[in-house]
């Protein structure tokens, strides 16, 4: 399709819209983004970050994020008014790092932290969020899209509206955004009218109100404040949360003075607690929506502007940053017109299973944690049916204790229409197969349309025969800017081999792919060198690995006596996993439209 060459607009500058701009200046798309606030946002917010989201992260060459994120400390419960704590328990094990898994734990950093990380990593690209700018309407056409802005200027903040075109528009302005609102498109769900919550940041002093613990005062099913130590606010900077039927939000958000008596009265030391600064304060009551479809013709929706929930799970940052690393690689190839526009429809296809999937299991585990049907407990010993001694959890602690499952690893696309799995197991006739779009992440099984497994001790043949280029990983591998086709194969000079290498040479751009061939640990002899290495020179533009430590046969289930081919996707996610050049060319076709021609 014929392209523009005006900017991709985001519009918000939280971590989703921030993801998009910067997935889109990787790959080279001009890109402008704006906030409608005058300054960078305040708030720690949704500080959870999960191993799937570290792993985007890792592909968008920002390793920042996961070396200064902190681990969650053990929660602690308590009664309202008391010190003396009644149970004590971690969110999840720590879980040691394999080499398919390298980020294997959940940790915490505050958006404010967050995002600037994401900015300074934008602005060496040549793009800075416009503050002070929101978008005021749209129209659009099949050749762009026509935009009015307005920028605020001067300490008045009077406004001077803009007109421009753009290529595309990722409305990333959260769940009051006009962008899903302009577009027409539902958002359907619930509002829990009824549970009220205040959320926010800030610097206190109470003696006997440790930083080794989150602290949990009251009774989740009535009235609670929770107080997360984190040092990003200061070594007495604290995140808080209150909630409760009967909690004035709008109230405690105006009043300091009344936040600072319900803190005082929850923790039990009273004049003993000095706020020294309540630095932000929001009230947030759960609602439950999700969109019917993430995007029309040449605007998208991503993040909060497409559903919302509650905060049980700590899947929103997560999955909003994951919709907009979907959507903007997909944008940055039919931008560039090396894609059809109808590759952009299955932002909607892959997305909306998943999030349709986590508004389920967030809500179920926000009302179970809620229930006042259900007695509110402390942690306590009882004895089962044989005498034996057992520990039964309080009711936070099962509220709050967090499967793998949220660690997004099982996230998957394989009901996607462009992935392809030639060797996925042929279904019973007449036998429904079950599918979930969280899946469970397991290790041994591997579909097209799953998150690409890590495999570290990848050693380039050209290292084996005495240069010293040391070993790499898949994950380094892999990148946001293209494609990459692994070739597993027991050696250079398999037929298969030469013919999928001259498919792609004739059939995508070589900067859009990059090639790997993947040899068995056995390809080398005793004394490290690989049989005929003159084919390597043959492959002229392909990197040719040694497994030496095995893990990328294991983790990718291959053969060292057969051929296996796997494309994984700009996203980290398997898009193809195919025996030859036919399914090869099956995905090409999906993606890039076309099995000729293109260079």
């Amino acid at each position: 399709m014929a392209t523009c060459t005006t900017p991709v607009l985001v519009v918000g500058a939280g971590p989703t819209g921030l993801t998009a701009a910067l997935t889109l200046a990787r790959n080279n798309v001009p890109v402008r983004i704006i906030e409608k606030e005058p300054q960078n946002r305040r708030g720690q917010r949704g500080a959870g970050i999960h191993p799937r989201t570290f792993e985007v992260f890792h592909f968008l060459h920002v390793p920042e994020i996961h070396e200064r994120a902190t681990c969650f400390p053990p929660l602690q419960e308590h009664d309202k008014g008391s010190l003396e704590p009644l149970n004590t328990f971690s969110m999840t094990s720590y879980k040691e790092p394999t080499p398919a898994i390298p980020y294997y734990n959940s940790k915490a950093m505050g958006q404010p932290t967050l995002e600037a990380i994401m900015r300074e990593h934008l602005a060496k690209l040549g793009c800075t969020v416009e503050l002070g700018t929101r978008l005021v309407s749209f129209m659009q056409d099949d050749k762009c899209v026509r935009v009015r802005i307005a920028k605020r200027h001067g300490d008045d903040g009077e406004e001077v509206e803009e007109d421009i075109e753009v290529a595309y528009l990722i409305g990333a302005d959260g769940a009051k955004g006009i962008t899903r609102k302009q577009l027409g498109l539902t958002f359907l769900g619930s509002t829990r009218e009824g549970d009220c919550m205040v959320l926010g940041d800030i610097r206190l002093e109470a003696n006997g109100l440790d930083r080794d613990h989150w602290h949990f005062f009251g009774a989740m099913s009535q009235d609670m404040v929770t107080f997360r130590p984190t040092d990003e606010l200061g070594k007495d900077g604290w995140q808080f949360v209150i909630s409760g039927r009967a909690v004035d939000q709008k109230g405690l958000v105006r009043d300091e003075e009344a936040l600072v008596n319900c803190i005082q009265d929850f923790v039990g030391l009273k004049d003993d607690v000095k706020v020294k600064e309540v630095m932000w304060a929001s009230d947030f009551r759960p609602n439950i929506r999700m969109v019917d479809k993430f995007g029309v013709g040449r605007i998208f929706v991503a993040g909060d502007a497409a559903h919302v929930h509650t905060p049980f799970g700590g899947q929103g940052m997560n999955s909003s940053v994951q919709d907009a690393f979907n959507i903007a690689w997909k944008i940055a190839l039919v931008y560039k017109g090396l894609s059809p526009a109808s590759l952009l429809d299955t932002y909607t296809a892959e997305r909306l299973p998943v999030i349709a999937e986590m508004l389920g299991f967030t809500t179920e585990l926000y009302d179970r944690s809620f229930d006042r049907s259900d007695g509110e407990h402390a942690a306590r010993s009882t004895t089962d049916k044989n005498g034996n001694s057992k520990q039964v959890e309080s009711k936070l602690e099962r509220g709050m204790r967090r499967s793998e499952k949220m660690y997004m690893l099982g996230v998957n696309y394989r009901t996607s229409p462009i992935v392809i799995d030639e060797f996925v197991p042929t279904p019973t006739s007449g036998v429904a197969v079950a599918h979930s779009a969280y899946g469970d992440g397991k290790e041994g099984v591997l579909r097209a349309g799953d998150r690409a497994p890590n495999a570290p001790g990848l050693i380039p043949v050209a290292s084996l025969h005495g240069a010293s280029a040391g070993s790499t990983c898949a994950f380094d591998i892999f990148g946001s800017t293209h494609h990459t086709v692994i070739i597993f194969a027991p050696a250079l000079a398999a037929p298969v081999v030469r013919s999928v290498l001259a498919t792609l040479e004739q059939n995508v751009p070589k900067e859009l792919v990059r090639r790997v061939v993947v040899l068995p640990g056995s390809a080398s002899g005793p004394d490290g060198r690989v049989e005929a290495s003159s084919e390597v020179d043959q492959a002229a533009g392909v990197e040719v690995l040694v497994d030496h430590e095995g893990h990328a046969y294991r983790g990718y289930i291959a053969e060292s006596q057969e051929v296996k081919i796997v494309v994984v996707r700009p996203d980290g996610v398997i898009g193809a996993i195919v025996r030859g050049v036919t399914g090869l060319e099956r995905y090409v076709e999906g993606v890039f439209g076309r099995t000729e021609g293109m260079q």
